[in-house]
Protein backbone atom coordinates (compact mmCIF):
# COMPACT_ATOMS: atom_id res chain seq x y z
CA UNK A 1 0.00 0.00 0.00
CA UNK A 2 1.13 3.53 -0.81
CA UNK A 3 0.19 6.42 1.49
CA UNK A 4 0.56 10.03 0.30
CA UNK A 5 1.02 12.85 2.79
CA UNK A 6 0.70 16.60 2.29
CA UNK A 7 0.51 19.31 4.90
CA UNK A 8 0.12 23.00 5.64
CA UNK A 9 -1.51 24.30 2.45
CA UNK A 10 -2.52 27.52 4.30
CA UNK A 11 -5.34 28.32 1.89
CA UNK A 12 -6.21 32.02 2.02
CA UNK A 13 -2.65 33.13 2.82
CA UNK A 14 -1.67 36.34 1.02
CA UNK A 15 1.57 35.32 -0.70
CA UNK A 16 2.22 38.59 -2.55
CA UNK A 17 5.22 39.13 -0.27
CA UNK A 18 6.76 35.92 -1.63
CA UNK A 19 8.10 36.58 -5.15
CA UNK A 20 7.35 33.71 -7.51
CA UNK A 21 4.91 31.93 -5.21
CA UNK A 22 1.94 30.68 -7.26
CA UNK A 23 -0.54 31.23 -4.45
CA UNK A 24 -1.65 28.59 -1.93
CA UNK A 25 -4.58 27.35 -4.00
CA UNK A 26 -2.43 26.70 -7.06
CA UNK A 27 0.33 25.18 -4.91
CA UNK A 28 -2.21 22.75 -3.46
CA UNK A 29 -3.58 21.94 -6.90
CA UNK A 30 -0.07 21.14 -8.14
CA UNK A 31 0.60 18.87 -5.15
CA UNK A 32 -2.67 17.00 -5.64
CA UNK A 33 -2.06 16.70 -9.39
CA UNK A 34 1.29 15.11 -8.55
CA UNK A 35 -0.47 12.64 -6.26
CA UNK A 36 -2.98 11.82 -9.02
CA UNK A 37 -0.20 10.99 -11.51
CA UNK A 38 1.67 8.60 -9.22
CA UNK A 39 1.97 4.98 -10.31
CA UNK A 40 1.14 2.94 -8.31
CA UNK A 41 -1.67 5.16 -7.10
CA UNK A 42 -1.79 5.97 -3.37
CA UNK A 43 -4.69 4.37 -1.53
CA UNK A 44 -4.66 6.93 1.27
CA UNK A 45 -3.95 10.67 1.42
CA UNK A 46 -3.20 12.23 4.81
CA UNK A 47 -3.40 16.01 5.27
CA UNK A 48 -1.91 17.13 8.57
CA UNK A 49 -3.30 20.52 9.37
CA UNK A 50 -3.17 24.24 8.70
CA UNK A 51 -5.62 23.57 5.91
CA UNK A 52 -6.60 27.25 5.95
CA UNK A 53 -4.49 30.19 7.06
CA UNK A 54 -7.19 31.99 9.04
CA UNK A 55 -9.93 29.37 9.46
CA UNK A 56 -12.32 30.98 6.97
CA UNK A 57 -15.17 28.82 5.70
CA UNK A 58 -14.48 30.00 2.15
CA UNK A 59 -11.00 28.47 2.33
CA UNK A 60 -12.37 25.11 3.44
CA UNK A 61 -14.81 25.35 0.53
CA UNK A 62 -11.80 25.90 -1.72
CA UNK A 63 -10.07 22.85 -0.31
CA UNK A 64 -13.11 20.68 -0.88
CA UNK A 65 -13.45 21.99 -4.45
CA UNK A 66 -9.78 21.54 -5.34
CA UNK A 67 -9.80 18.00 -3.98
CA UNK A 68 -12.94 17.11 -5.97
CA UNK A 69 -11.59 18.70 -9.16
CA UNK A 70 -8.12 17.17 -8.93
CA UNK A 71 -8.45 13.70 -7.43
CA UNK A 72 -10.83 10.91 -8.42
CA UNK A 73 -13.10 9.54 -5.72
CA UNK A 74 -12.13 6.29 -3.98
CA UNK A 75 -14.83 4.53 -6.02
CA UNK A 76 -13.00 5.67 -9.18
CA UNK A 77 -9.54 4.69 -7.97
CA UNK A 78 -8.65 7.78 -5.97
CA UNK A 79 -7.28 7.81 -2.42
CA UNK A 80 -9.26 7.91 0.79
CA UNK A 81 -8.60 11.36 2.27
CA UNK A 82 -8.28 11.87 6.02
CA UNK A 83 -7.23 15.11 7.67
CA UNK A 84 -6.46 16.62 11.04
CA UNK A 85 -6.40 20.31 11.96
CA UNK A 86 -3.57 22.69 12.81
CA UNK A 87 -3.20 25.84 14.85
CA UNK A 88 -4.34 28.08 11.96
CA UNK A 89 -7.59 26.12 11.56
CA UNK A 90 -11.04 26.65 13.03
CA UNK A 91 -12.60 23.41 14.28
CA UNK A 92 -16.23 24.40 13.81
CA UNK A 93 -15.82 25.88 10.33
CA UNK A 94 -13.66 23.02 9.09
CA UNK A 95 -16.03 20.40 10.47
CA UNK A 96 -19.02 22.03 8.79
CA UNK A 97 -17.39 22.08 5.37
CA UNK A 98 -15.09 19.06 5.44
CA UNK A 99 -17.10 16.58 7.49
CA UNK A 100 -16.30 13.57 5.32
CA UNK A 101 -12.54 13.84 5.89
CA UNK A 102 -12.78 15.15 9.47
CA UNK A 103 -15.14 12.54 10.85
CA UNK A 104 -14.34 12.04 14.54
CA UNK A 105 -14.43 8.59 16.06
CA UNK A 106 -17.71 7.80 17.81
CA UNK A 107 -15.98 7.84 21.19
CA UNK A 108 -13.66 10.81 20.50
CA UNK A 109 -13.29 13.30 23.35
CA UNK A 110 -15.99 15.94 23.21
CA UNK A 111 -15.04 18.92 21.08
CA UNK A 112 -11.96 17.27 19.58
CA UNK A 113 -11.53 15.91 16.06
CA UNK A 114 -9.81 12.58 16.74
CA UNK A 115 -10.03 9.90 14.08
CA UNK A 116 -9.60 6.13 14.07
CA UNK A 117 -10.16 4.19 10.88
CA UNK A 118 -8.71 1.15 9.15
CA UNK A 119 -7.60 0.40 5.62
CA UNK A 120 -5.38 -2.17 3.98
CA UNK A 121 -4.31 -3.80 7.22
CA UNK A 122 -3.35 -0.53 8.94
CA UNK A 123 -5.03 1.45 11.69
CA UNK A 124 -4.96 5.21 11.07
CA UNK A 125 -5.33 7.34 14.20
CA UNK A 126 -5.58 11.12 13.87
CA UNK A 127 -4.88 13.32 16.90
CA UNK A 128 -6.12 16.85 17.59
CA UNK A 129 -3.29 19.02 18.95
CA UNK A 130 -5.07 22.37 18.47
CA UNK A 131 -5.17 24.91 21.28
CA UNK A 132 -7.67 27.53 20.06
CA UNK A 133 -6.10 30.86 19.14
CA UNK A 134 -2.62 29.71 20.19
CA UNK A 135 0.25 28.63 17.92
CA UNK A 136 1.48 25.74 20.06
CA UNK A 137 -0.05 22.29 20.39
CA UNK A 138 -1.07 20.07 23.30
CA UNK A 139 -2.29 16.56 24.02
CA UNK A 140 -4.25 16.66 27.27
CA UNK A 141 -5.00 13.74 29.57
CA UNK A 142 -8.47 13.21 28.08
CA UNK A 143 -7.10 12.74 24.58
CA UNK A 144 -4.15 10.64 25.77
CA UNK A 145 -6.55 8.36 27.65
CA UNK A 146 -8.64 8.05 24.49
CA UNK A 147 -5.53 7.17 22.50
CA UNK A 148 -4.54 4.58 25.10
CA UNK A 149 -7.91 2.89 24.63
CA UNK A 150 -7.55 2.92 20.84
CA UNK A 151 -4.09 1.41 20.98
CA UNK A 152 -5.22 -1.21 23.47
CA UNK A 153 -8.10 -2.15 21.16
CA UNK A 154 -5.66 -2.79 18.31
CA UNK A 155 -2.90 -4.35 20.40
CA UNK A 156 -0.22 -5.93 18.24
CA UNK A 157 -1.67 -4.53 15.01
CA UNK A 158 0.18 -1.96 12.84
CA UNK A 159 -0.76 1.69 13.39
CA UNK A 160 -0.07 5.03 11.70
CA UNK A 161 -0.59 8.11 13.89
CA UNK A 162 -1.01 11.48 12.19
CA UNK A 163 -1.13 14.90 13.83
CA UNK A 164 -0.22 18.53 13.16
CA UNK A 165 2.34 19.47 15.80
CA UNK A 166 5.23 16.99 15.65
CA UNK A 167 6.21 15.26 18.89
CA UNK A 168 9.89 16.17 18.68
CA UNK A 169 12.32 19.01 19.35
CA UNK A 170 13.65 20.15 15.98
CA UNK A 171 16.38 22.52 17.13
CA UNK A 172 14.64 25.36 15.29
CA UNK A 173 14.10 27.33 18.47
CA UNK A 174 11.57 29.75 17.03
CA UNK A 175 9.35 26.81 16.00
CA UNK A 176 10.02 24.64 19.04
CA UNK A 177 8.57 27.41 21.20
CA UNK A 178 5.25 26.80 19.42
CA UNK A 179 5.62 23.03 19.07
CA UNK A 180 3.88 20.26 21.00
CA UNK A 181 4.32 21.69 24.50
CA UNK A 182 2.25 19.13 26.40
CA UNK A 183 1.86 15.38 26.11
CA UNK A 184 4.97 14.39 24.16
CA UNK A 185 6.46 12.14 26.84
CA UNK A 186 3.12 10.47 27.54
CA UNK A 187 2.57 9.90 23.83
CA UNK A 188 6.00 8.30 23.60
CA UNK A 189 5.16 5.96 26.46
CA UNK A 190 1.92 4.87 24.76
CA UNK A 191 3.70 4.31 21.45
CA UNK A 192 6.42 2.26 23.12
CA UNK A 193 3.90 0.18 25.06
CA UNK A 194 1.95 -0.64 21.89
CA UNK A 195 5.10 -1.69 20.06
CA UNK A 196 3.72 -1.66 16.51
CA UNK A 197 3.27 2.01 15.64
CA UNK A 198 4.76 2.16 12.16
CA UNK A 199 4.89 5.93 11.78
CA UNK A 200 3.94 9.25 13.36
CA UNK A 201 3.28 11.69 10.50
CA UNK A 202 3.13 15.43 11.18
CA UNK A 203 3.48 18.92 9.72
CA UNK A 204 3.75 22.42 11.25
CA UNK A 205 7.51 22.90 10.79
CA UNK A 206 7.41 23.57 7.03
CA UNK A 207 10.54 21.48 6.66
CA UNK A 208 11.44 17.81 6.16
CA UNK A 209 12.45 16.49 9.58
CA UNK A 210 12.86 12.93 10.84
CA UNK A 211 12.91 11.93 14.49
CA UNK A 212 12.04 9.10 16.86
CA UNK A 213 9.48 8.76 19.64
CA UNK A 214 8.81 5.65 21.69
CA UNK A 215 10.68 3.55 19.14
CA UNK A 216 8.56 4.78 16.21
CA UNK A 217 9.76 7.11 13.44
CA UNK A 218 8.42 10.66 13.44
CA UNK A 219 8.28 12.14 9.95
CA UNK A 220 7.57 15.82 9.44
CA UNK A 221 6.43 16.58 5.90
CA UNK A 222 7.37 19.94 4.32
CA UNK A 223 4.55 22.26 3.36
CA UNK A 224 2.98 22.03 -0.08
CA UNK A 225 2.91 25.86 -0.04
CA UNK A 226 6.16 27.30 1.36
CA UNK A 227 9.06 26.26 3.57
CA UNK A 228 10.73 27.92 6.53
CA UNK A 229 14.39 28.79 6.60
CA UNK A 230 16.48 26.14 8.35
CA UNK A 231 17.87 28.20 11.22
CA UNK A 232 19.35 26.21 14.09
CA UNK A 233 20.93 29.20 15.83
CA UNK A 234 19.88 30.24 19.30
CA UNK A 235 17.36 33.06 18.88
CA UNK A 236 17.13 32.38 15.15
CA UNK A 237 14.58 34.29 13.12
CA UNK A 238 11.43 33.07 11.40
CA UNK A 239 11.74 33.43 7.64
CA UNK A 240 10.29 31.81 4.53
CA UNK A 241 12.39 30.16 1.83
CA UNK A 242 10.79 29.04 -1.43
CA UNK A 243 12.33 25.60 -1.56
CA UNK A 244 10.66 23.03 -3.84
CA UNK A 245 7.50 21.50 -2.32
CA UNK A 246 7.35 17.75 -1.80
CA UNK A 247 4.80 15.02 -1.18
CA UNK A 248 5.47 12.33 1.40
CA UNK A 249 5.10 8.80 0.04
CA UNK A 250 5.05 5.91 2.49
CA UNK A 251 5.15 2.38 1.17
CA UNK A 252 3.82 -0.22 3.60
CA UNK A 253 3.34 -3.96 3.36
CA UNK A 254 2.79 -6.48 6.16
CA UNK A 255 5.93 -8.33 5.08
CA UNK A 256 8.33 -5.41 4.59
CA UNK A 257 6.96 -2.79 6.94
CA UNK A 258 7.35 0.89 6.12
CA UNK A 259 9.65 2.84 3.79
CA UNK A 260 9.35 6.63 3.54
CA UNK A 261 10.09 8.71 0.45
CA UNK A 262 9.81 12.38 -0.51
CA UNK A 263 8.63 13.11 -4.06
CA UNK A 264 9.20 16.53 -5.65
CA UNK A 265 6.04 18.22 -6.90
CA UNK A 266 7.90 20.18 -9.58
CA UNK A 267 8.98 18.35 -12.72
CA UNK A 268 12.73 18.03 -13.22
CA UNK A 269 14.64 16.74 -16.28
CA UNK A 270 14.61 12.95 -16.61
CA UNK A 271 14.33 10.13 -16.03
CA UNK A 272 17.39 9.11 -18.03
CA UNK A 273 17.73 5.34 -18.29
CA UNK A 274 21.18 4.10 -17.26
Amino acid sequence: MLIAHITDPHLGLDTRFLPGHPGPQEALRRALSHVRKLDPAPEVLLITGDLADSGAESDYDTLRTVLADTLPSPADGGPRVWAVLGNHDDRAAARRILGEMLDPAADAPEGLICLHTQHGGLHFIGLDTVVPRRPHGELDDTQLNWLARQLQACAGEPVVIFMHHPPLVSGMEVMDRCGLLRGREQLGALVRAHGNVQLIAAGHLHRPVVGLLGGAPVLVEPSCSHQLELDLRTHGQLAVRLEPPKVGLYRWTPEDGLACHFSHVHAYPGPFVI
